[in-house]
């Protein structure tokens, strides 16, 4: 599932490689290394790429892929993605909500409400993420979202028993 952090230190995180490559080492390398997030979303789609030339159904790259183009508004792009995502691993409920937050930024609701609902009954359950994720506005006012999520509480309370 798509979920980004901002990340204010390196102290606690692994060095991310690509700042080095954009931006320069830093004289103190325990200072992060700043820099704008289009910049960093450009090299997430080149580097993305340019594996993809030698080793096209790289599942992990088609990922990070998807999640740059979705960053950086390219929505029917990160819809293709996560179509050819979806058909290497139907099964993974990640990449079914993936899908879901991609049709619902492309208008297409009825398709997200879909995938959303295979994605909840392939186990998805973050009930808060749901909530939250503004990729899925498009659809958060459909009596059949709110009816899914009246359903995975009654699932988490069934579980509380």
């Amino acid at each position: 599932m798509r979920k980004r952090s901002n990340r204010k230190s390196r102290s606690n995180m692994v060095l991310d490689i690509r700042k080095l490559y954009t931006a320069g080492l830093a004289s103190d390398v325990f200072r992060p290394i700043e820099m704008p997030q289009s910049n960093e979303n450009e090299f997430d789609v080149e580097f993305c790429e340019s594996i993809l030339k030698s080793n096209p159904e790289h599942f992990e790259t088609l990922v990070l892929l998807g999640d740059a183009y979705t960053r950086k508004g390219e929505f029917n792009k990160g819809l293709e993605l996560d179509l050819q995502l979806s058909k290497m691993r139907p099964d993974n409920k990640n990449i079914r909500y993936n899908l879901a937050c991609s049709y619902a930024l492309t208008g297409q609701k009825d398709k997200a409400l879909t995938c959303l609902t295979k994605a909840v009954d392939l186990g998805y359950k973050d009930i808060q993420h749901l909530r939250d994720d503004h990729d899925l506005d498009a659809i958060k006012n459909d009596p059949r979202f709110v009816s899914l999520l009246d359903r995975l509480n009654t699932e988490e309370l069934g579980q509380h028993k």
